[in-house]
């Protein structure tokens, strides 16, 4: 008799198999391992489609939490804290590197420990001893000066942030146009929506009025989740996804619409414990392509004011979101989902007159003999151009003012950050003297008027100790004709400042 063992792992069988010759054991062992591969092949089908059942159901759950989302925004915004929490945006890290000690050193330069007998005997030893001490000691005091460099750097960043977030909320409670605008972009910006649902607004105060205009980027019909379920089909073994009915999703779509809508108006409303808004218009908007013709639309298609008072007199838990909308008197031109627009009950004015299209003179500075001597305009042009490369790091705009000089202002920087940033005020004063006290006050002035973070005045001589004790404690800076140069220097322009009045050259 012939006799052999198999088995098979998947399957987790085995089996003796005999036979009178060998040619016959080859054939039964085939048989058999051709069976257990068809079993395994069926237990492995059946894993499979039980998987896919699974993932469709999973997906299926997915899907509904998700369009639940969507249809409980106002909800979910109802259960939630809106007012900023300014200690978020402080920085109380500690610094953590560790302070160097010489020990450290001792043993990096592997200094031989004091044998007094030996080097007594032996000065070249007690020599070569001293010798890497005195190199383990330099190293560790490169080291500390580092440490404490890099310390103090950390402290010094720590305190501007910290500081401009004091400025921040400040300047907020003071209802300062600006830093109004920020505080609520703020607050919207970490408003709890879908992640897919991306935000994004225009925000204006107008503080005449106490109105805050916002202008919010809705979604698109496109852009918002319609899968209602996921399900698996036996006989094609695969998963086929079902949306919402037409008319379903359109009321769905428009459902959404008005919920960010209120939802907008009580982040607001509830947020702003300084009572710096009075009245709110929103304008919410549609990105997208008009089918008909296949060219690209932004409209508005939904607009709604409404005061403090009135709104904050709302039950927004029993509200149905539409009739609340109508209630309110808003507008829109039809059914939602048709994207009419309708004209903003209050727009957004994105343009300031004062600004008027940069010249470029910084290509030809080379040229330019003496900056003390260049006309008036184009030195504020210059300095526009210098400042644009200083902010450019940061994603910061500068613009400059035109001729009139309306306001005093010669530049202005606009930097997105929401806490570092904010609106820079730059004047450019070229003189030939000391600069007068007045121009340093005239800038404090304007500052407040514009609701600026800073303020800097750049000039092509220098400033009295009176100036320079004025601005202590404020945030101003003074960079006379050795900065400005300086400034110059550092951005590879080679530039030239000699003052007519005494021939003084900086």
């Amino acid at each position: 008799m012939f006799r052999t063992h198999i088995s098979n792992n998947f399957l987790n069988e085995s089996k003796v198999i005999t036979a009178k010759t060998q040619w016959e054991l080859d054939q039964k062992v085939k048989i058999q391992r051709k069976k257990w591969r068809e079993k395994e092949k069926q237990i492995k089908e059946q894993k499979k489609i039980v998987k896919m059942k699974e993932k469709a159901t999973a997906d299926t759950e997915a899907a509904l939490e998700l369009i639940s989302w969507y249809q409980n925004l106002l909800k979910h915004s109802l259960e939630q804290e809106h007012r900023l929490n300014w200690q978020m945006l402080y920085n109380n890290e500690d610094f953590l590197k560790p302070e160097p000690t010489l020990d450290t050193f001792i043993e990096l330069v592997n200094v031989p420990k004091e044998d007094k007998i030996i080097e007594f005997l032996f000065p070249s030893v007690r020599e070569k001893r001293l010798k890497k001490q005195r190199e383990a000691e330099r190293l560790y005091n490169e080291a500390l000066s580092e440490y404490f460099n890099e310390k103090n750097e950390f402290s010094n960043d720590q305190k501007q942030i910290n500081e401009s977030v004091d400025l921040f909320k400040l300047s907020y409670e003071e209802a300062i146009a600006p830093f109004v605008e920020r505080y609520f972009g703020k607050v919207l910006e970490l408003s709890n929506y879908p992640p897919d649902l991306k935000k994004h607004f225009d925000i204006q105060y107008l503080p005449d009025t106490n109105t805050l205009i916002v202008d919010y980027h809705l979604p698109h019909l496109d852009q918002v989740p319609n899968i209602a379920e996921y399900k698996f089909i036996q006989t094609r073994k695969e998963i086929t996804t079902k949306k919402m009915k037409k008319k379903e999703f359109e009321n769905y779509y428009e459902d959404i619409l008005y919920q960010m809508t209120l939802r907008t108006f009580h982040e607001v409303f509830s947020s702003d414990y300084a009572q710096t808004v009075e009245l709110l218009v929103f304008n919410g908007w549609v990105h997208g392509v008009d089918t008909a013709t296949g060219l690209d639309f932004n409209s508005c298609i939904i607009s709604l004011q409404a005061e403090k008072k009135q709104f904050l007199s709302l039950n927004l838990e029993k509200v149905i979101p539409k009739d609340c909308f109508r209630s309110l008197k808003g507008l829109n031109a039809s059914a939602l989902h048709q994207l009419a627009p309708v004209r903003p009950i209050l727009e957004i004015n994105k343009e300031d007159k004062r600004f008027v299209e940069s010249k470029e003179i910084l290509a030809n500075i080379n040229s330019i003999p003496n900056l003390a001597v260049m006309p008036w305009e184009d030195f504020e042009h210059l300095v526009r151009e210098l400042f644009e490369q200083y902010f450019s790091d940061v994603g910061a705009e500068v613009k400059v003012t035109k001729a009139s000089r309306d306001g005093g202002i010669d530049a202005v920087a606009f930097d997105p950050d929401p806490i570092r940033g904010g609106k820079f005020i730059i004047q450019a004063k070229r003189y030939n003297h000391v600069v007068p006290i007045s121009a340093v006050r005239e800038l404090n002035g304007i500052m407040a008027d514009e609701g600026a973070v800073k303020g800097i005045l750049v000039t092509t001589s220098y400033y009295g100790n009176d100036s320079r004790e004025f601005i202590k404690g404020k945030p101003l800076t003074l960079l006379d004709g050795s900065n400005l140069i300086q400034m110059f220097n550092e951005y590879g322009y080679k530039v030239r400042i000699e003052l007519t009045q005494n021939k003084k050259l900086i």
